[in-house]
């Protein structure tokens, strides 16, 4: 645009910011909103932070009663014991050679099952890690 076209309000606007220097131009920026923004940043933080942190500082100020909600939180983890009459697992007779009850019978396994639960053959397991049965020049085409 030539200066005819320019209104000559526009002119002395460019003129005005021209003659101002960077630190002049970002002084709304720099100075009130980024400190105000960055204290409230650091309060949220603070507040999120103590917030998540309520039982450390409970238990740095009554040791005693951390102690005592450990130990009930250790004696509610560990189960209890059964009780003598429990008639619910039979004891097996001595000798008997019933497989345990966690494994089905190899007769009452699918066919997936015997395929993952059967031991490799020693002949089957490669000897050296890199017995692949290939070798590099078959997988290298160069």
């Amino acid at each position: 645009m030539s200066a005819s076209t320019v209104p000559a309000s526009s002119r002395q606007d460019e003129q005005r910011i021209d003659r101002l220097s960077p630190d002049a131009l970002m002084e709304n920026f720099s100075r009130g909103r980024m400190l105000r923004w960055f204290l409230v940043a650091l309060a949220a933080h603070v507040v999120v932070i103590g917030g998540l942190s309520l039982g450390t500082i409970a238990d740095l100020l009554d040791p005693e009663a951390a102690a005592a909600r450990k130990a009930a939180a250790k004696a509610a983890a560990t189960p209890a014991a059964a009780p003598a009459g429990d008639a619910a697992i039979p004891p097996a007779a001595e000798g008997s050679a019933a497989p345990p009850a966690a494994q089905p019978a190899a007769k009452d396994m699918t066919p997936i099952e015997k395929a993952t639960t059967e031991v490799a053959k020693p002949q089957e397991l490669p000897g050296t890690p890199d017995d692949l049965g290939i070798d590099l020049d078959d997988t290298n085409p160069n």
